[in-house]
């Protein structure tokens, strides 16, 4: 399977993942939305890190900081070392179990949540931190079907 392949699925769940991304949902079930933007990269970065690097990590990023309005160069560092951190474990992450890898997706998140509370109280903007343990558990339990299709994507490939 070349990368022509993969290309049309991937563009695929980048558009469903900017509509859910977009499903507007108010009160204290904003924290709580994951960013699918990062689900994505996650699950590509990891099952094509040859093809879907630190390049895409970075483009995914600014099409998250496109579609949330957020600063140019926001998402894209954080998207940036996120993808750096799934290269670096790729060759050991590809033999987990997929209950390792939902935990690993959980640590992901958090550790993404972090940066960006971080990245907040550097742009003097208020800290979010309440519910990042159960923003990591939606954002793992959501991840969970995506990594099942991308895998299917990956096991044609071989």
């Amino acid at each position: 399977m070349n990368s022509d392949n993969t290309l049309r699925p991937l563009i695929a769940m980048l558009l469903v993942a900017m509509v859910l991304q977009l499903f507007p949902i108010s009160g204290s079930w904003l924290h709580l939305k994951p960013n699918f933007f990062l689900l994505i990269m996650i699950a590509w970065v990891l099952y094509f890190p040859e093809r879907y690097g630190v390049e895409f990590a970075a483009l995914t990023g600014l099409l998250t900081d496109l579609v949330l309005g957020s600063a140019i160069g926001y998402h894209v560092l954080i998207f940036s070392i996120s993808g750096l951190i799934l290269i670096f474990f790729h060759r050991v992450v590809v033999y987990l179990q997929l209950i390792q890898r939902v935990v690993l997706v959980f640590m992901l998140v958090i550790l993404v949540a972090f940066m960006e509370a971080v990245m907040n109280s550097l742009l003097d903007k208020p800290l979010f931190l309440d519910g990042v343990f159960w923003l990591g558990i939606i954002s793992a339990l959501c991840w969970i079907p995506l990594d099942k299709l991308v895998s299917q994507f990956y096991s044609h490939q071989n």
